[in-house]
């Protein structure tokens, strides 16, 4: 009787931790679950990473002034190149036949002014003569009319001083007319330097156009850096394109496309964490310079049509540049190499933006 007894109590106990234990499985440790769920995640946040992100170095695309043919490359691919120095050659034959004719043009521009001022002279001499020979007509015809009143002489002799007088004034408005247009010819100003004269001045600026075209047949680097893309001696340059790239040996830095979503909190000055595919296990530190004022797509060369029918919401990506802090014994980076960036945007969670709190 003492053992069924004592049986009856063991299977009553355990009856009754059953009641407790099952609701306390089906219901506490989930709720558990979650709350530890909910905590990690809402605690998370601080760190904005993104994969989408590539190394980038100043870039200048160096183009030609003047087209032309290549005749010497003085650098080699990938070469380091310094300021001023010397890159590309091209061939000048047609420009120094071009300075020689503009040569030519000035000199004859030169003798074009000296012959319309020579003859600006001469204009000069024959009003002064018609002038005298004008006088001498007046004081003829004074003459001849003392003569006429005496009838000393006859009409007719008076009737040509007349004429003659009429015909010298006629001449000195002629001349006087063709001594403007002489001076126009020089410009207003017949004491101007030969130099000075447009003419002359056009065929100057012409010649200098031609020197500073030879001049551009010498191609230099702008800037510091490596010379990449060379084109081969005998290729033909055209002005205005690019003709070679010479990318900056220093100045690294990443550009990364974060996702609209996780810039809430990220502002110039952060620090961040930078990796480089090309040597994983690998990290550099690293500093947010700027943040884009504006989405990648507002740069592409079609951006989307969000107004049209047919529009899907697209998260959108927006650049951030991020200085590297090289040390001298690091390897070398490449421009357009793929790296992940993490920033360190602070004590900011989630449960930040959950409750609206704001620092």
């Amino acid at each position: 009787m003492h053992a069924e007894g004592l049986s009856q109590e063991v299977a009553t106990g355990s009856v009754t931790r059953s009641r407790w234990v099952r609701p306390l499985l089906l219901w506490l440790l989930p709720l558990l679950v979650v709350a530890v769920g909910v905590y990690w995640y809402g605690s998370g946040g601080r760190y904005a990473t993104t994969d989408n992100a590539y190394l980038k170095q100043d870039r200048i695309d160096v183009a030609p002034q003047i087209a032309g043919d290549v005749r010497d490359v003085r650098v080699k691919e990938n070469q380091a190149v310094q300021p001023g120095e010397v890159v590309l050659v091209l061939d000048d034959t047609l420009l120094q036949v071009a300075k020689m004719h503009a040569e030519a043009e000035l000199a004859a521009a030169r003798v074009d002014v000296e012959s319309l001022r020579a003859a600006y002279r001469e204009k000069l001499g024959e009003v002064a003569v018609a002038r005298q020979a004008s006088h001498y007509a007046v004081s003829e015809l004074g003459r001849q009319q003392e003569l006429a009143d005496r009838k000393l002489v006859p009409a007719a002799t008076l009737e040509s001083a007349v004429r003659s007088r009429d015909l010298a004034i006629g001449s000195i408005a002629v001349l006087e007319l063709q001594l403007e247009q002489a001076s126009a010819r020089l410009g207003g100003d017949a004491n101007r330097p030969v130099d000075e004269h447009p003419a002359v001045r056009t065929a100057a600026a012409m010649l200098e156009k031609t020197r500073v075209d030879l001049e551009h047949t010498i191609v230099r680097a702008p800037r510091a850096g490596i010379a990449s893309h060379l084109p081969q001696a005998g290729d033909h340059v055209e002005a205005g394109r690019p003709a070679f790239a010479i990318v900056a040996d220093s100045g690294v830095y990443v550009e990364a496309n974060f996702k609209e979503t996780d810039l809430e909190w990220v502002r110039p000055g952060e620090t961040a964490t930078v990796e480089i595919d090309t040597y994983p296990g690998r990290e550099w530190s690293g500093k947010v310079t700027s943040i884009a004022q504006a989405t990648g797509a507002e740069f592409s060369v079609l951006p989307p049509q969000n107004a049209s029918g047919n529009w899907v919401k697209v998260v959108q990506r927006v650049p951030v540049r991020i200085s590297i802090e090289a040390e001298a014994d690091d390897p070398p980076l490449r421009s357009g190499a793929s790296a992940d960036v993490s920033i360190d945007t602070g004590p900011h969670t989630r449960f930040d933006r959950w409750f609206g709190s704001r620092h």
